[in-house]
């Protein structure tokens, strides 16, 4: 986040008949303006938040403002855990919250109607102390997916997102470490031995993976059943064929000094 090696953008959705960002970081807004393919904040229909971590909401704020037309109109839906919304240490202003058409706090199991065509069931996770939730969205027409969001590798994942045909990993490190709530790949792989996922994607990943003296950590990343691609910034998912392609965005015109 802090040398923005990778883009803390977040993830851009659109499935369902429904327009979300999930987790946008510092720089989330900046991102999405400047998408190839285009994208437009003031389309969105929900922002979702995994968990309060300033990589994970910086951008919360603003992308709410985007989706109530700069806090003029009370429009969409905030979902965001209890501790993101009140408490001393909550990270969406009140402000925001006033100005959303309304607001879901998950619980274990919780399943939050986004659309009549687009569910977000919640996942308990362990991430530190903070309140933290993966996804398993559901829509007519697709095999559902998930999504796994920081978190100590839980047995309850292999269970619960037996039936994604596709799921998103925050896979943070090579290897396991004991004292870190964060997945490493090994322990990622060894979960999709027990999933039915056709396709993943390993994101969230440490700059010990993204150098190019760390680009060994991220091949041979499929397992028998799981065709296994890293994330890229700007990276397209096709939720119907599985097929990855890749966005990118518009260069940066600076404005000359006058």
């Amino acid at each position: 986040m802090i040398r923005q090696q990778r883009c803390t953008g977040g993830i851009w959705i659109c499935c369902g008949g429904a327009k979300g960002i999930i987790d946008p970081g510092p720089g989330s807004l900046a991102h999405v303006c400047a998408a190839v393919p285009s994208l437009s904040p003031e389309e969105l229909d929900f922002v979702l938040l995994t968990h309060k971590h300033i990589d994970h909401s910086g951008d919360a704020n603003v992308m709410i403002e985007c989706m109530t037309g700069g806090g003029f109109k009370k429009n969409g839906l905030i979902i965001a855990p209890s501790d993101a919304l009140s408490g001393d240490d909550h990270v969406i202003m009140r402000y925001s919250q006033e100005r959303a058409a309304r607001i879901e706090r998950p619980h274990n199991g919780k399943i939050i109607k986004i659309t009549p065509n687009l569910t977000a069931e919640a996942v308990l996770h362990l991430h530190g102390t903070s309140e933290c939730y993966g996804y398993i969205f559901r829509t007519p027409g697709l095999p559902e997916w998930g999504m796994i969001s920081d978190s100590r590798m839980l047995p309850s994942f292999t269970e619960r997102y037996r039936n994604c045909s596709f799921v998103s990993v925050n896979t943070t490190f090579p290897d396991r470490k004991k004292r870190l709530d964060h997945i490493s790949v090994a322990e990622a792989k060894e979960l999709l031995t027990g999933l039915n996922a056709k396709h993943a994607v390993f994101t969230h990943l440490c700059s010990t993976m993204t150098a190019p003296e760390g680009k060994h950590f991220l091949e041979n990343l499929s397992t028998e059943n799981t065709h296994v691609t890293p994330a890229e910034d700007g990276m397209i998912v096709d939720l119907a064929t599985y097929e990855v392609s890749y966005g990118g965005e518009k260069p940066y015109i600076q404005t000359p000094a006058r």
